[in-house]
């Protein structure tokens, strides 16, 4: 994908903005503080649904832990996991859909940031969004555990609805942004065919997402050898800042370098600054804030866009 992503990079080069989405204009192109969770403008999307994962308790809850809170537009504390549809206006869906995993350490959830903020530039695309909100640390929970069976439920869901919300079941990819990217990532190693004698009908669809976007991905004090990539991996869009001190360059790097040598279809995005907020579109300037467009392109260019 190398010649790809040249050619990807030399078009945001030459293009200073996103179509419709200002990027280094407005108070922060002024000097003046750009609001933490949005960019100036920004009109907060309304989600068709809100789709509790599990029937029950989610598998392995742990009693007596802390109650749910929200700070700071963040959840915390999650233990009822639950998915927030945003689909495209009728006629616009092209079949692909992105389950967005935010990012927070397994502590919170940075929803407005990493999934609001992009709805409406992904919907107006064709692109059918879902904000995971898995399940964080809460008690003595195993967080990486609960979150990859989030992961796979979720897509497990949006593969059983596929048909009513037009979508490919062949076209469902998993965004993750920092923890969000280390459950991807899991996901990526760790995704299954579904059980077909299952009581539960969702559980008989395959967890494999088609495609992953690992924005910058998090190890959470693990090795690349602790995630068991294969051949059979889901192709993969890398996105991380070369001077990202909360989740290492390096990590990204060696992904990408497992995936070439497995011969799964990669991109690795890489800005040279931002660190690990480099990604926050419309809020950033910089390369990094352009991810959407590059990840497009890759998309279209390993037919999971059409």
């Amino acid at each position: 994908m190398r010649r790809d992503f040249a050619r990807i990079l030399k078009r945001l080069a030459a293009s200073l903005v996103l179509v419709g989405l200002a990027v280094s204009s407005g108070p922060a192109a002024e000097g003046k503080r750009v609001a933490p969770n949005h960019p100036p403008g920004f009109a907060k999307p309304e989600p068709a649904e809100v789709i509790r994962l599990w029937p029950g308790d989610a598998p392995g809850l742990v009693r007596g832990g802390k109650s749910e809170s929200f700070e700071n537009e963040r959840y915390r504390n999650v233990s009822s996991p639950q998915l927030f549809v945003y689909l495209p206006a009728k006629g616009k869906a092209r079949g692909t859909a992105l389950i967005i995993a935010p990012g927070g350490g397994y502590a919170h959830l940075a929803m407005c940031v990493h999934v609001e903020n992009v709805v409406k530039l992904l919907n107006d695309r064709g692109i059918a969004v879902f904000g995971l909100k898995y399940r964080t640390l809460y008690g003595n929970n195993n967080v990486a555990e609960d979150a990859l069976a989030d992961g796979k439920r979720a897509v497990r869901i949006v593969r059983s609805r596929a048909a009513p919300w037009a979508i490919d079941p062949r076209r469902i990819g998993v965004q993750g942004y920092s923890a969000g990217g280390h459950l991807a990532l899991n996901l990526a190693c760790r995704f299954d065919e579904g059980r077909p004698g299952s009581a539960d009908p969702i559980e008989r669809f395959a967890s494999r997402p088609d495609f992953v976007v690992l924005m910058c991905p998090w190890p959470y004090k693990q090795s690349l050898d602790d995630f068991p990539l294969g051949k059979r991996s889901p192709p993969a869009f890398i996105a991380s800042a070369k001077d990202d001190k909360t989740a290492p360059f390096a990590f990204a790097a060696a992904i990408d370098r497992r995936l070439l040598g497995l011969g799964v279809r990669e991109m690795l995005f890489s800005p040279e600054t931002g660190g690990h907020g480099a990604f926050h579109v419309g809020m950033v300037e910089g390369l990094g804030g352009r991810w959407p467009e590059a990840l497009l392109g890759w998309l279209e260019g390993i037919d999971m866009l059409k």
